[in-house]
């Protein structure tokens, strides 16, 4: 472990982040570390980005663990939160214990500008009222679990809580325009329909919109049904992994086009999902 953190630290600097992309690409042609993905493919980001995660990395560990996320999708989702362009606060709609938090929060550390409303009742509450099992665990509540984990990633200037329903909070948003929205909360087709309009108004023109758990039935119904035909939004960059999809609230053509500079628009076809396409039928995002 302070080896992996000496690393980190190292990694911060540019040249270092550099000669140790180099040596990573150098072993992997020669057929050594293929099955080691995280957290060396961070070293392909760009240099202060990758910084942040150096940084974060030192404070926290880089894996799931309680957080509900995979690594894989982390990173991604944390490459996208500190890239894409704009001015504006980053809005995480299911916030759990932090971690995803910690992620955004240091794109916005990198960045040098906005904030994350993390939103969420932290008692575990999922599709139809429920809530998790897991949330024992937590005695019933996530929060100081949430609060310990974003004051050890060192990000708690960078955080605002929003407790309760994610639609009731977004009447109470007085934040700056949502530069990046991140939903994550009901997994339902009702209650992601709810998200994605409740919270629209307050994402600004260009702004970026981060569905999670796209596998899931309803999330990958509702983005290809209703989002996929939505004249307001771009589906750019469409498809990032396979769990997550991301799409743009569209402006001025003059700054659309400067936005693909980020990636290519993905046209989503069911063959790129890994799971049946007869489980998610209707229009896609193109």
């Amino acid at each position: 472990m302070k080896l992996a953190k000496l690393a980190y630290k190292m990694c911060e600097h540019r040249l270092a982040c550099s000669a140790a992309r180099h040596i990573v690409r150098s072993v992997r042609r020669l057929g050594g570390l293929k099955s080691y993905r995280l957290p060396l493919e961070a070293l392909a980001l760009d240099a202060p980005v990758a910084a942040g995660l150096m940084r974060l990395w030192q404070r926290i560990h880089w894996s799931s663990g309680d957080g509900m996320m995979p690594a894989d999708e982390l990173l991604n989702i944390y490459r996208l939160a500190a890239s894409w362009p704009g001015k504006g606060d980053i809005v995480e709609l299911g916030s759990w214990v932090g971690l995803t938090t910690s992620y955004l929060a240091t794109a916005c550390e990198v960045r040098g500008e906005g904030r994350v409303w993390a939103v969420d009742t932290f008692e575990g509450t999922k599709e139809g009222g429920e809530s998790y099992p897991s949330i024992e665990r937590f005695d019933g509540s996530t929060l100081e679990a949430f609060r310990n984990q974003v004051a050890k990633a060192g990000v708690k200037k960078h955080v605002s809580e929003m407790v309760g329903y994610t639609t009731e909070m977004a009447k109470q948003y007085r934040g700056a325009p949502i530069r990046v929205l991140f939903i994550d909360a009901d997994h339902s087709y009702e209650g992601v329909r709810a998200d994605f309009e409740t919270w629209w108004p307050h994402v600004s023109p260009g702004g970026l919109i981060i569905f999670h758990d796209y596998m899931m039935a309803d999330v990958a119904r509702f983005v290809d049904e209703a989002v996929g035909q939505d004249g307001r939004v771009t589906c750019l960059p469409g498809s990032v992994v396979p769990n997550v999809f991301a799409v743009t609230k569209n402006m001025v053509m003059s700054t659309s086009v400067s936005l693909l500079a980020l990636g290519p628009e993905r046209h989503f076809r069911p063959s790129e999902r890994n799971d049946s396409p007869s489980q998610h039928k209707g229009a896609k995002c193109q």
